[in-house]
């Protein structure tokens, strides 16, 4: 079972991500988490600024 924490604002967050990743993992998890990784890797988001501002300005208009 997974243990929960709250992380401060001064916390390297990818840092403990990875760490903690790695440290759960045993044999065959981590090498199924290494085949998928590649994959998760391409179906992360990073949208321009421009594209964010946009979708906040129309949340704010729907209020």
């Amino acid at each position: 079972m997974g243990e929960t924490f709250t992380l401060n604002v001064l916390t390297n967050q990818n840092g403990v991500k990875k760490e903690n990743l790695h440290e759960n993992l045993e044999g065959d998890e981590l090498m199924f988490y290494q085949s998928l990784r590649p994959n998760l890797e391409l179906l992360q988001m990073k949208p321009k600024l421009q594209t964010i501002h946009n979708i906040l300005d129309y949340s704010k208009s729907k209020r």
